[in-house]
């Protein structure tokens, strides 16, 4: 697998309370949980699953890089690499990017992956924190009448690794779309330079 914007108001009116919570170091709040059932793969692994995955579904749904933009309050520490596809930091400290996902009504999401790149160890830029080295994605769903978000699915990385990594997500929570009493959007953390968010791809359903 190579390296890989009109909002609803709804979302707009979200992200615009999401962002200012999404501090220089890390989430001003309590961390959105990460999922104890994501897989960790091999690229093969996760071509052969995602090609599998697609034969008998109306998908995935792909939300490259740029689709993303910054959530405002680190505009300046986000690159984004045209030959890529890819989203990085800037070596100085977390920066957050987001982006809308546009699901068919009535989809039931069956599973989410993301390629990611994390060539920080337990030392170096980001923060003092090991977890603030980490590369973070997140799939929300948000309600367009009390601004309330839910996580559906969370990824992070653990360390060091010279090549991209994979995860994926089987147990998606609030799995059904449902318009208009939602919209979804996805989120992505990078800091340094050695960090990388290439893809996420939904994989999903329609009865």
């Amino acid at each position: 697998m190579t390296h890989f914007t009109v909002l609803n108001v709804a979302v707009v009116l979200s992200l615009a309370v999401f962002a200012p919570a999404l501090a220089d170091t890390g989430w001003s709040f309590e961390p959105p949980d990460l999922s104890d059932s994501a897989v960790t793969m091999t690229e093969g692994e996760y071509e052969a699953l995602a090609k599998d995955f697609s034969k008998s579904y109306t998908s995935p749904l792909n939300v490259p890089a740029a689709a993303f933009r910054s959530d405002g309050v680190n505009p300046d520490r986000l690159l984004y690499h045209l030959h890529f596809d890819e989203i990085r930091g800037l070596d100085v400290a977390n920066a957050y990017a987001v982006a809308p996902v546009y699901l068919p009504n009535g989809a039931t999401v069956s599973m989410v992956g993301v390629q990611v790149f994390d060539g920080i160890d337990t030392t170096g830029p980001c923060g003092d924190d090991p977890l603030e080295r980490n590369v973070e994605v997140y799939l929300f769903r948000v309600d367009n009448y009390s601004g309330e978000s839910f996580q559906m699915a969370g990824f992070s990385t653990t360390g060091s690794d010279p090549d991209s990594q994979y995860f994926v997500e089987m147990s998606v929570e609030y799995p059904v779309v449902l318009y208009p009493d939602y919209s979804y959007f996805a989120v992505t953390k990078v800091c340094s330079s050695a960090h990388a968010f290439s893809v996420m791809q939904i994989f999903y359903t329609v009865d």
